[in-house]
C-alpha cells in the first residue's frame, strides 16, 4: 500500500528485470486482468501493477469527482515509480489505461523509456460516437432494446447507490458487449468466463472519469509525448482505427500495428503475434 496525493494505492510487483508499469482499463477496473496478460513477461521484467485510485483495493480520501482529476492520477504514477525506485521505466496501458499512459507521457516523457498503448479508448467526441455506434451495430434490433433498457436501469441504480442492481445489470450488459469486444464468436465464452473471475468495475469511478475526459484531452498537446510509443489496435475494435492513425502522425516517435480480425483483446485473439510485437518493442535497445 503506497500513499499518494489524497489516495492510498494497492500495488503488486512480480518478476525480475527492468521495471515495467501496467495501467489497466475501465475506468474502474482493477489490475487483475493485466496481471494475467503479463505472465509471459515475468521472466524478463519487474512487472508492477496497481489498482487505480478508488478501484479494487486502492482508496481515496473522498469518493467524489474531484478526487479523480488527471493531475492527481499522474501523481499516483510518480508515487509508484518513487516507491519502487524504477527511474525512467517502460509502461503498458490497455483501453482506458492506454489513454492514461498517453497523458503520463505527454506530461513527463522523460519518466518513461517506452510506452506500449494497446487498444486505446476514444479520446474525443468523434471517436466516442463511433465507439458507441459500433457497440450497437453488432447487436440485433431486439438486443439493442435490451441494451438500452439495461443501461438505463444500471445508471439509475448507480445514481441511487444500489450496488447489487448495478452488478447484475453489468453482467447482463457484458454478455452483449462481448460481441463488439471479441471478433471471433468462438472465443466469447472463454472471454466471459475469464472476465467474470475478476472484481467487477467501479461504476462511480467510471462515470466520474469519463465525464471529465473531454476537458483533459487536446490534439494540440499530443506531440509533447516524445517517448518511444507502440500503438496496437484491433481493426474490429469499437474505437475507430482513424484515431490510432492520427496519433501516429502526430507523435514524434511512434509506430502503429493493426491486428486484422481482432477486437479489444489482442492477446486472446492473436496471442502469438501480440506477444511477439510487444516483446520485440520492449526489448529493442533503441
Amino acid at each position: 500500500m503506497i500513499p499518494s496525493n489524497k489516495a492510498t494505492l494497492a500495488t503488486y510487483s512480480v518478476g525480475t528485470g527492468p521495471a515495467l508499469l501496467f495501467l489497466h482499463g475501465g475506468p474502474g477496473d482493477t489490475h487483475h486482468y493485466m496481471k494475467k496478460m503479463a505472465q509471459p513477461l515475468f521472466k524478463d521484467f519487474q512487472c508492477i501493477f496497481f489498482d487505480q485510485r478508488g478501484t479494487g483495493q486502492s482508496q481515496v480520501e473522498k469518493r467524489e469527482p474531484n478526487s479523480f482529476h488527471m493531475d492527481l492520477m499522474l501523481d499516483d504514477i510518480d508515487a509508484i515509480q518513487k516507491f519502487y525506485q524504477t527511474g525512467p521505466c517502460a509502461l503498458v496501458g490497455h483501453s482506458w489505461g492506454a489513454m492514461y499512459g498517453l497523458y503520463a507521457c505527454m506530461k513527463n516523457p522523460q519518466a518513461f523509456t517506452k510506452a506500449a498503448l494497446l487498444n486505446m479508448g476514444p479520446l474525443d467526441q468523434q471517436a466516442g460516437q463511433k465507439n458507441a455506434e459500433h457497440l450497437l451495430n453488432v447487436l440485433s434490433d431486439q438486443e439493442k432494446q435490451i441494451w438500452k433498457a439495461l443501461r438505463l436501469k444500471r445508471n439509475q441504480a448507480r445514481d441511487a447507490g444500489d450496488t447489487k442492481t448495478v452488478l447484475a445489470c453489468d453482467k447482463e450488459l457484458m454478455h452483449l458487449r462481448v460481441k463488439s469486444w471479441i471478433y471471433d464468436p468462438k472465443l466469447h465464452e472463454a472471454f466471459l468466463k475469464d472476465y467474470f473471475e475478476d472484481p467487477p468495475p467501479d461504476r462511480d469511478v467510471n462515470k466520474w472519469i469519463w465525464d471529465a475526459q473531454d476537458s483533459w484531452f487536446s490534439w494540440d498537446q499530443v506531440s509533447k509525448n516524445t517517448t518511444q510509443t507502440l500503438l496496437l489496435a484491433g481493426a474490429d475494435d469499437a474505437t475507430p482505427i482513424f484515431q490510432s492513425e492520427k496519433l501516429v502522425e502526430l507523435l514524434p516517435n511512434a509506430q502503429l500495428r493493426i491486428f486484422e480480425k481482432c477486437g479489444h483483446i489482442p492477446w486472446l485473439e492473436h496471442p502469438d503475434r501480440f506477444y511477439m510485437e510487444l516483446m520485440t518493442f520492449l526489448k529493442k535497445s533503441h
